[in-house]
């Protein structure tokens, strides 16, 4: 608790061991994986997963300000200790090298489930340092939308998890309104787990601005919001979430400042002259009201502006720790919501838990 206010940080990271996929994967999909120095230098069936950028693990500034953290092999209890600084109660944990390691056309669906399986039972095991405190993202094989559905039950039922990762980037070509995802999206409604609509910068799969920049800070930039804006128009006007009504859906990366520009853009587009193709039978901006969430950034000043338009069921916090985002804002990044005289104190409750608390059913954990 900071500042009288109850806080859930809704996108924190883990950082992988490099020795998961050596200790866990079983024979014959275990060599198939390779790390080099850090977590995020894999390769899978001898292709790499990431395209060549700069490792921040080896940037000075991000040394400097978690060199504790690195020390101590990002462990979970560091991770609490990093929490407890900020009086953080609980958090959503998201994956790092998890968010390159099966996005690939060229991993099958068996060895995506058999990774997806090493990494959501290791971070089960990450999360018994607190289990009230620490929740996790499971991640979900892909390749196999049934399989994906499978997996998913698995975390939520017997490893206590409470959402599933996706990524935005089209996987074998397929975007996220095929309806070969139904099972998944199905068994999500069916447990009430939301999944989560994120990316990383670098994936092999295709992603916005890579085809027009070759600088790191114009591909990231770019990165996070366009690929948000078209997962919102992929699942938000084509007849995905009304087919799921009680199915929730978050994007994060992104912050929160594009959702009132970009709903009324689709909103306009899918009800007007040019939206008669547009197979959803609800505005895009009801449906994100009703069955979609925002994770806001540490650094965002236009919150209240954001609030103002859309309401402030749909928004979350998240720390993006620890992430190189972050490094100029830690330690201190819930002072930005939590000082802001623009918002009420119910809209600073909402936001830093309440919200999350219903989405993720943190008051009965």
């Amino acid at each position: 608790m900071k500042h009288g206010y109850k806080i859930f940080d809704a996108n924190r990271h883990v950082v992988e061991p490099r020795d998961l996929w050596e200790s866990r994967l079983p024979e014959p999909f275990k060599a198939q994986v390779q790390v080099g120095p850090t977590p995020l230098d894999m390769t899978v069936k001898g292709r790499p997963m990431r395209l060549p950028r700069t490792n921040y693990f080896d940037h000075p500034a991000y040394r400097a300000a978690f060199q504790h953290a690195i020390d101590n092999g990002f462990s979970a209890e560091v991770n609490l200790r990093d929490m407890d600084s900020e009086n953080i109660d609980a958090a959503l944990l998201l994956p790092t090298a998890g968010l390159y390691a099966i996005w690939a056309d060229h991993v099958d669906a068996a060895l995506s489930t058999a990774m997806c399986r090493a990494y959501n039972d290791w971070l089960h095991d990450y999360c018994q340092a607190d289990r009230k405190r620490l929740k996790g993202m499971a991640l979900l094989p892909l390749q196999d939308p049934q399989e994906a559905g499978t997996e998913l039950r698995r975390c939520v039922e017997q490893l206590g998890m409470v959402a599933g990762y996706v990524s935005s980037s089209p996987l074998v070509n397929r975007k996220l309104h095929d309806r070969v995802y139904d099972p998944l999206y199905r068994t999500a409604e069916e447990l009430h787990a939301p999944l989560v609509i994120s990316q990383a910068g670098g994936s092999v799969l295709p992603q916005m601005g890579q085809d027009r920049f070759e600088s790191y800070y114009a591909q990231e930039a770019v990165l996070d919001p366009f690929e948000a804006w078209l997962a919102v128009a992929s699942l938000m006007g084509h007849h995905v979430l009304e087919r799921f009504p009680e199915l929730k859906i978050g994007f994060f990366g992104a912050g929160c400042g594009w959702l009132p520009c970009w709903l009324d853009r689709l909103d306009e587009h899918w009800g007007g002259p040019f939206g008669t193709d547009a197979p959803g039978a609800m505005p895009p901006m009801h449906l994100f009201r009703t069955q979609g969430f925002a994770a806001c950034d540490p650094w965002e000043h236009t919150l209240s502006d954001v609030i103002e338009e859309m309401g402030v069921s749909c928004i979350l916090w998240g720390s993006q720790y620890p992430m190189p985002d972050l490094l100029n804002f830690f330690p201190g990044e819930v002072t930005t919501v939590a000082e802001d005289d623009r918002l009420t104190d119910d809209q600073k409750r909402k936001v830093l838990w309440d919200n999350a608390a219903a989405l993720f059913h943190l008051n009965g954990s």
